[in-house]
């Protein structure tokens, strides 16, 4: 069985802290699903307490669900970390990052964050206490009162379809490449210009790298009006010092 979750926010800082991080929620209390579910408050109490006592580690972060039974070992891997998981008023509040982002698959997920393709949350679970509706009346099928907690997902289609993320902070992760082409593009510069900057911003975090290596080093896109008018500034300097 999967619920339904609420993606609140994704979140991408300057340097390497905080890229990749974004928080929701696994679960909302007292929305029927599409399976016609309903989940209760203290669903989840017994779970976590169990997970962290025998673990000391929240459930995996899957893509998907893993594939279900249909997936393969490597569908089976985590893409990421969740580092917080607690029951609120709402739901399961979950926050995690994924991580690896330097290889294909991690770096499409984060893309689709950032972008609200990719934009819910589910969770895979077993029933532990179980009251079941009233046939013929609105009540729901299902209210899960309590369940053991296997995984917690991203997904494109969650139970709900309106459980989808609701704001991103800032951008995603550019390589060198895509970085000079942000700065062309966005903040006005001539290519000579743009490598300038490139090789500066670069100077300490790669000096002892190879090409490849540098081109590899993830760099963070905060396109808001304050970094455009940081560029513009930029910009100036770096033409007024030719």
């Amino acid at each position: 069985t999967r619920m339904v979750s609420q993606l609140r926010e994704v979140r991408s800082l300057a340097g390497t802290d905080g890229v990749g991080t974004f928080e929701g929620y696994g679960s909302v209390f007292g929305v029927v699903d599409s399976y016609g579910d309903v989940v209760a408050k203290g669903a989840f109490k017994k779970t976590l307490k169990q997970w962290k006592a025998d673990r000391g580690q929240f459930p995996p972060m899957l893509l998907q669900h893993g594939g279900g039974f249909a997936g393969g070992a490597e569908d089976q891997v985590p893409i990421g970390v969740w580092d917080e998981m607690r029951e609120d008023d709402t739901g399961l509040y979950v926050k995690g990052r994924i991580i690896a982002l330097d290889t294909d698959i991690a770096k499409r997920v984060y893309a689709g964050l950032v972008e609200n393709v990719l934009n819910g949350l589910s969770i895979g679970f077993m029933t532990r206490d179980v009251a079941y509706g009233k046939a013929g009346t609105d009540e729901p099928a299902r209210t899960l009162k309590s369940v053991d907690l296997w995984e917690v997902s991203l997904v494109t289609y969650p139970a709900n379809d309106d459980a989808r993320v609701t704001s991103v902070k800032s951008g995603a992760l550019m390589d060198v490449r895509d970085f000079e082409q942000f700065l062309i593009r966005e903040g006005g510069f001539s290519r000579t210009d743009a490598k300038v900057v490139i090789a500066k911003g670069f100077r300490c975090a790669a000096r002892d790298a190879d090409t490849a290596e540098r081109d590899a080093l993830p760099v963070p896109m905060i396109t808001d009006d304050e970094v455009l008018s940081s560029l513009a500034a930029l910009r100036a300097d770096i033409q007024g010092a030719k």
